[in-house]
């Protein structure tokens, strides 16, 4: 039997419910893997009183003072950000890290931006397209400049490093004055799903648990196989955001960018994986947070963790269906629009997927989950996604076109082990996902190009940016 207990929200937020739910499963017999949702009451213990819990969100231990305003708590979390280093470091230069560092570098009074680049190859090409992000919005171009430049370069062991020659410093050793040694407290990530944990590998020495970072994304399942993989240790683990993106941006070339669609920005703090309720961020994670809620082409809003795992969780559903249908079908999203057989299997997908979902013991304490997540209510989002990006290639075929790696493993293959854990067998979804790596492969052969059987540790370098 599992339990598994609702999250509170964080301080900024009004609460729906107070206390405590218990949910008891009796369907799960698989090893469940500790997702971040559930580290706030995985400690146990008896809830405690609403003063006290008042009390610890307020900063006092006396349960008898009064909380501050929401406008008190405001002020003192912004002067909280005023000592964080103002520089932003973003990870991975494609479409989404592309978009973010060229709406970053239209603010007044922008932040410094480091771009870390994976590849020497990938600097050779930034300095050859000069030195600039492009961005075309309704045919106009827009040229951002006045990045800096850093390739995220792996970290060389101690007893892998060459010894020194006498009078010469260790490749080893650090150099006070080399930026690739410098702290890095904002950090962006928009890498390829299944490049994120070796990307972060490169610059996980440089991470303090002061730092903050914001994964901006397509799939689920990142943040679980970071903690499991780079940062085992809780008491060193930065801060993690999330960031749900909605915008349309597709890749005209190298650093050249075009806004087809406008969406928005969803951000959340996730809370830390602590054994006391802790509610106050790092102030570099609230300043993360300012700077993309006021940059405008973003859109960007907060939200609760809870509620952004639900707009993650929807925006995946939608994904689950037309990217691996545009790629199969080589189309644009538009065209999987009023086709009376692709509309069955949009159906037939939705069905196994809206099941997955409302058993997800994360989302029972929710309110309206069974009306939002229900198979016509997904379909419609479907159907709405396809007519405002009519003309746009998804992300599947796009790197499928390209002979790149696709995200599936992190979109329908995510669904596909959720329900595993719930006991359900998505079979449609099973046979998608694989039809799809089928012609990712075909297509790297027909290119000349082999796909690795291990495609995350060995084509890195190629796909990462």
């Amino acid at each position: 039997m599992l339990e598994l207990h609702t999250i509170p929200r964080p301080s900024y937020f009004t609460s729906r419910h107070e206390g405590r739910e218990t949910l008891r499963s009796s369907t799960v017999n698989c090893p469940r893997r500790k997702y971040w949702w559930s580290a706030q009451n995985d400690h146990g213990g008896k809830a405690e009183d609403d003063k006290v819990k008042d009390a610890k969100i307020a900063g006092t231990e006396d349960p008898g003072l009064e909380r501050p305003s929401p406008l008190m708590q405001y002020r003192q979390a912004r002067r909280r950000t005023f000592n964080v280093p103002r520089r932003i470091h973003i990870l991975g230069v494609g479409n989404i890290g592309g978009f973010v560092a060229h709406s970053l570098a239209g603010l007044p009074h922008r932040p410094p931006i480091t771009l870390l680049l994976p590849s020497r190859a990938s600097c050779k090409a930034w300095y050859e397209q000069g030195e600039s992000v492009k961005l075309t919005t309704n045919g106009l171009l827009d040229t951002k400049s006045d990045f800096d430049v850093e390739y995220a370069r792996p970290p060389i062991p101690l007893e892998e490093a060459p010894s020194a020659v006498e009078g010469e410093p260790s490749r080893a050793s650090k150099s006070p004055n080399d930026p690739q040694e410098d702290i890095i407290h904002n950090l962006i990530v928009s890498v390829k799903a299944f490049h994120t944990v070796e990307a972060l590998r490169r610059v996980a020495h440089r991470l303090t648990p002061r730092s903050s970072i914001l994964f901006i994304q397509n799939g689920m399942g990142i943040v679980e196989e970071i903690n499991e993989l780079v940062f085992p240790d809780p008491a060193n683990r930065p801060q993690y955001l999330l960031g749900v993106i909605s915008h349309g941006i597709y890749r005209e070339r190298r650093f050249h960018l075009v806004h087809g669609g406008h969406g928005t920005t969803a951000l959340a703090i996730l809370p830390r994986d602590t054994e006391e309720f802790t509610p106050d961020f790092e102030p570099s994670a609230l300043y993360l947070i300012r700077t993309m809620t006021r940059t405008p082409v973003l859109a960007a809003v907060g939200f609760a963790p809870t509620d952004l795992l639900q707009l993650q969780i929807e925006k995946l559903a939608v994904n689950a269906v037309i990217n691996p249908l545009t790629a199969l079908l080589g189309c644009l999203n538009g065209d999987l629009l009023h086709q009376p057989s692709v509309s069955r299997v949009v159906r037939l997908l939705l069905a196994e997927i809206s099941l997955v979902i409302r058993s997800l013991p994360e989302l029972q304490g929710a309110p309206n989950v069974k009306v939002r997540f229900d198979i016509k209510r997904l379909e419609a989002q479907v159907i709405g996604i396809a007519l405002r990006t009519a003309g746009n290639k998804s992300s599947t075929l796009q790197d499928i076109s390209n002979g790149r790696l696709t995200e599936i493993e992190y979109i329908t293959g995510y669904l596909i082990r959720r329900g595993e854990e719930v006991g359900i067998q998505c079979v449609l979804n099973f046979m998608l996902m694989h039809m799809i790596k089928a012609k990712e492969r075909m297509e790297g052969e027909r290119r000349g190009n082999l796909l690795p059987l291990e495609p995350r540790k060995e084509r890195l370098g190629q796909n990462m940016s």
